[in-house]
C-alpha cells in the first residue's frame, strides 16, 4: 500500500525479515474497555518482525453473546458457491444462521484472495457445534484443495485476520479507526516458517471456541500434539504448528475440565527436576499435549463471566516475551517498545523460562511468570498489583535521573528515526570531534552503535560517550571497541555482544543474552538480566571483562564462560538470585552470586532420585554401607562435592563418571563464603565504579562486600573413566 511504505515514518523502523511478533492487552476491573487502536498500535510498531504474509487480531468480551448460546461463525471461502454450501451445512444441524454477511473482495495486486462469510448460530450444545465445524473444515481442505476455512466460532471472541501487514489487515476490517472496544485483545504479525503464507487460513490468531492464540516460534512436538488431538476426535487441521496450541488449550479447559493454571503448566512442559507429584501425574496423563521447541505464546480466553490473558514461554526461553502492568491494564509483548507506545510508565518484566503469566479482568494477576522481585526503572511508575504479590518497586528516589542538561553535547530526537540514521548521526558526531552525544526518545531501534571503535592509528583511544534515553532494541553496542554507552531505561536482547573495550551502563534491566562473548571492558546493569547472560565470556592477557548485575539473573548464567568476572549482587535480597543451570560448562573466570544458591541450580545437575537409586543398588551389592547411605539420603542434594567426603573412592569414581560428567559439562567448584583478599582485590574497584554509576550509597557497598557469596570456578579435578566390572581382568 502506498500509504504504508517499507520505511514506516510513523513507527520509525524499516522492515527487516525477523521472526513473528505477538501482542496482548487486557483491562483491569473498573478500567475502560480496550480500543482496537491500542491493539493496532501494539503490533504495528514491530512491523519489522513480520512480513506481508499474515497478520491478525482477536478480541474477547463477555458481552458478545446474549445468554451464552450465540456463536459468531466466520469463515474464509473461495467463492459464493462455497459460502452457500457452508450455510446449508450449518442449517442442517442447527437453526439457520442469522445476520449473514458475505464479503467477496476485488482481485488486486495479483494475489488470490478469499471472501469472508460470517453469521450467527444459537445452540447450547458446544460439542455438537465443534464436531460440525470440524467436519466442515475437513471438507473444505479435502482432496488437496483449499476451498476455505472456518476460523472463528466462539461466543465471546471475534477474530480478524488476513494476508498482509498489521496495518493492511486492520484496514480490511476497519480496525484502523476507533470502531471496537473489548475486555482484551491479542494481535500477531507473521513471518512464516512451518507453513505457506499465501492464504489467510494460515494467518494468526488461531481460535478454538472461546480461546484464541498468537504464536512466535516452532513447535517440535507438533506430531505428538496432533496425535493427542486426533485421539479426542479433532481431525481437521490446517497443518501449522500454531493451530494445535489453540485447540489443545481449549479442549483441556472446556472438555477435560482443567483450570487455566493447570493447562498452562501442562503446555509449558517444565523440566523434570521441577515436577511436583501432582504435576507429574498431569504431565503423564496428558503427555501428548506437552509443547516442546522454542515458543512464545499469547492467548485470550473468556467464559462469559471473566476474561483472561495468558502468556507462555518455552523452558529454554528461545523466543522473547515480556509482560507489563500499569494502573489500568496488563500487557504481553515481544518487545518493550510495544508496551511503551501505550504506557510510558508501565512496570515491565520478563517471565522466567518455562513459566507462564496469567491475569484476568476480575481477579488481576493469577500467575506473574516470575518468583523474583521486579526492579522498575520508571521513577514513580505504577507498581500496583504486581507490587503486592512480588515486591516490585519503582526506582528509589535517590536513583531517579534528573533531566540532563545538554552540556554542549550533540543531541538527536530519535522519534520516528531508523537505526541507520541514528548510527550515521553518531559517526558524524565522532568525526566532528564531539566527546558526548545524547539520543532521546529511543523506542525499540535495533543495532545502535554496532562496530564503533575509538582506537586511533597510534593505538591510543579517544573519549566518546553516548547517552540514550528510552528503550533500545536488540543488539545495542555489539562489537563495541571503546565507546562508553549509558542507557536511561531497559534494553532488549543481545546487548554488547562480542564487546572488546569500553563500557555499557544500563540504569534499568537487560533482557536475554546480554554480554555474549564479552572479552573486554565492563557492563553494569542496575536491574536484572534475562537468560544466558555472560555466556562465553573470555579474557586474553590483560583484557579482563567485568559484568556486574545489580539484581538477579535467569537461567544459564555464564554458560561456557572462559574468563573474566561476572557478579550478581542481588541488592533486593531475593532468595533465588539466579535461575537454573548457572555456570554450565564453565572453564575459566569467576562468577560471584550474592546469597546461597541451591546446588540443583548449578551446572547440569543429575537427578537426585537417579543417584540415590544407584547408591541403593550399591548397598545391595555390598559396595556401600547402610550407615553411609543413610548419611547421603539426609543431604539436601547429593552434590559431587558432598559425595566426595562420604563415598568410597571406587564408588565415587563410578558415580562421578555416570552422573557428573558429559560432553556438555565440566567439573565445577562451588563455595558459599565471604570474599577473601584475592576476591576483594579483583572486585572492589569495579564495584565502587558500579555504585558510583548508579549513585548508590557507600554503606550499601560495604554491606555487599561483607556479604557471603556463592563463588563458582572451573573445577581442577580430572575425571578418570572407571573400568566397567565386566572388563576387569580375572586371574585364572
Amino acid at each position: 500500500m502506498e500509504d504504508y511504505p517499507t520505511y514506516d515514518a510513523r513507527f520509525g523502523q524499516p522492515v527487516y525479515k525477523d521472526g513473528c511478533g505477538i501482542f496482548g492487552i487486557v483491562r483491569k476491573d473498573g478500567a475502560p474497555k480496550v480500543s482496537n487502536l491500542d491493539a493496532l498500535s501494539g503490533i504495528a510498531c514491530i512491523k519489522y518482525r513480520g512480513s506481508d504474509l499474515g497478520a491478525g487480531f482477536a478480541l474477547f468480551d463477555p458481552s458478545l453473546s446474549s445468554g451464552g448460546q450465540t456463536h459468531k461463525i466466520k469463515a474464509f471461502v473461495r467463492n459464493q458457491r462455497i459460502a452457500a454450501n457452508l450455510e446449508d451445512q450449518l442449517s442442517a444441524g442447527f437453526d439457520s444462521p442469522r445476520d449473514v454477511q458475505l464479503l467477496m473482495p476485488d482481485a488486486g495486486n495479483g494475489r488470490e484472495r478469499f471472501g469472508i462469510w460470517e453469521g450467527s448460530v444459537s445452540t447450547p450444545d458446544s460439542p455438537a457445534l465443534e464436531k460440525a465445524i470440524d467436519g466442515i473444515n475437513g471438507e473444505l481442505l479435502s482432496d488437496g484443495k483449499i476451498d476455505g476455512r472456518v476460523f472463528s466460532y466462539g461466543r465471546y471472541l471475534d477474530v480478524f485476520k488476513e494476508v498482509g501487514y498489521p496495518m493492511e489487515v486492520a484496514k480490511e476490517y476497519h480496525l484502523d479507526k476507533d470502531t471496537k472496544h473489548a475486555d482484551a485483545w491479542i494481535a500477531h504479525t507473521r513471518q512464516p516458517t512451518n507453513s505457506p503464507g499465501r492464504y489467510p487460513i494460515w494467518s494468526h490468531p488461531f481460535a478454538s471456541m472461546d480461546c484464541a492464540i498468537a504464536h512466535n516460534g516452532d513447535i517440535s512436538s507438533f506430531g505428538a500434539n496432533l496425535e493427542q488431538l486426533n485421539s479426542w476426535g479433532l481431525r481437521s487441521h490446517v497443518g501449522t504448528d500454531s493451530e494445535v496450541i489453540a485447540r489443545l488449550l481449549d479442549h483441556l479447559v472446556r472438555v477435560e475440565g482443567l483450570s487455566l493454571l493447570e493447562a498452562a503448566t501442562l503446555l509449558t512442559n517444565p523440566f523434570e527436576r521441577q515436577f511436583s507429584p501432582e504435576v507429574r501425574k498431569l504431565l503423564i496423563r496428558y503427555r501428548g499435549a506437552r509443547l516442546d521447541g522454542p515458543f512464545a505464546v499469547v492467548a485470550g480466553f473468556s467464559d462469559g463471566d471473566d476474561t483472561h490473558l495468558l502468556a507462555l514461554t518455552d523452558r529454554s526461553k528461545f523466543r522473547p516475551l515480556l509482560v507489563g502492568e500499569d494502573d489500568e491494564r496488563f500487557y504481553v509483548a515481544s518487545e518493550e517498545n510495544q508496551i511503551r507506545n501505550l504506557s510510558k510508565d508501565a512496570v515491565v518484566w520478563a517471565p522466567e523460562p518455562g513459566s507462564f503469566f496469567l491475569a484476568s479482568v476480575k481477579r488481576g494477576i493469577l500467575e506473574p511468570g516470575t518468583k523474583r522481585k521486579i526492579y522498575s526503572f520508571q521513577s514513580g511508575g505504577s507498581v500496583s498489583g504486581v507490587a503486592s504479590s512480588l515486591g516490585a518497586y519503582a526506582r528509589p528516589q535517590h536513583e531517579a535521573v534528573a533531566a540532563r542538561a545538554s552540556n554542549g553535547a550533540m543531541a538527536l530526537d530519535a522519534s520516528g528515526v531508523g537505526f541507520s540514521e541514528i548510527n550515521e548521526f553518531l559517526r558524524r558526531a565522532y568525526r566532528s570531534g564531539s566527546e558526548n552525544v545524547r539520543i532521546e526518545n529511543v523506542s525499540g531501534q535495533r543495532y545502535l552503535g554496532i562496530g564503533f571503535s575509538t582506537r586511533q592509528e597510534d593505538g591510543t583511544r579517544r573519549k566518546f560517550k553516548v547517552e540514550l534515553d528510552g528503550y533500545p532494541g536488540n543488539c545495542l553496542a555489539n562489537l563495541n571497541d571503546g565507546v562508553s554507552y549509558e542507557v536511561h531505561g531497559n534494553v532488549s536482547d543481545d546487548l554488547a555482544d562480542t564487546m572488546h573495550a569500553g563500557s555499557v551502563v544500563i540504569h534499568g534491566s537487560a533482557r536475554d543474552v546480554a554480554g555474549q562473548t564479552l572479552q573486554g571492558g565492563r557492563i553494569f546493569v542496575r536491574g536484572s538480566v534475562g537468560n544466558r547472560a555472560g555466556i562465553q565470556m573470555r579474557e586474553y592477557k590483560q583484557a579482563r571483562p567485568f559484568f556486574v548485575v545489580g539484581e538477579t539473573a535467569d537461567d544459564y548464567l555464564g554458560e561456557y564462560m572462559a574468563g573474566g568476572i561476572l557478579a550478581v549482587l542481588n541488592l533486593s535480597g531475593s532468595d533465588r538470585p539466579v535461575g537454573k543451570f548457572a555456570a554450565t560448562g564453565l572453564v575459566g573466570g569467576t562468577i560471584y552470586i550474592r546469597g546461597q544458591v541451591d546446588p540443583t541450580q548449578l551446572g547440569l545437575p543429575p537427578s537426585a532420585e537417579d543417584i540415590m537409586a544407584y547408591l541403593r543398588t550399591s548397598v545391595v551389592d555390598g559396595g556401600l554401607s547402610e550407615e553411609v547411605f543413610e548419611k547421603v539420603s539426609k543431604l539436601r542434594y547429593p552434590s559431587e562435592q558432598e559425595l566426595a567426603g562420604l563415598l568410597p573412592i571406587p564408588l565415587l569414581l563410578r558415580v562421578r563418571f555416570l552422573f557428573f560428567t558429559s560432553k556438555y559439562t565440566k567439573p565445577l567448584d562451588a563455595e558459599y563464603r565471604s570474599l577473601n583478599p584475592s576476591d576483594l582485590e579483583a572486585m572492589r574497584g569495579e564495584l565502587e565504579s558500579f555504585f558510583h554509576a548508579f549513585d548508590l550509597p557507600n554503606a550499601l557497598l560495604e554491606s555487599v562486600l561483607a556479604s557471603k557469596f556463592t563463588v563458582l570456578k572451573a573445577g581442577t579435578q580430572k575425571v578418570a573413566t572407571p573400568i566397567p566390572p565386566q572388563e576387569i581382568p580375572v586371574e585364572e
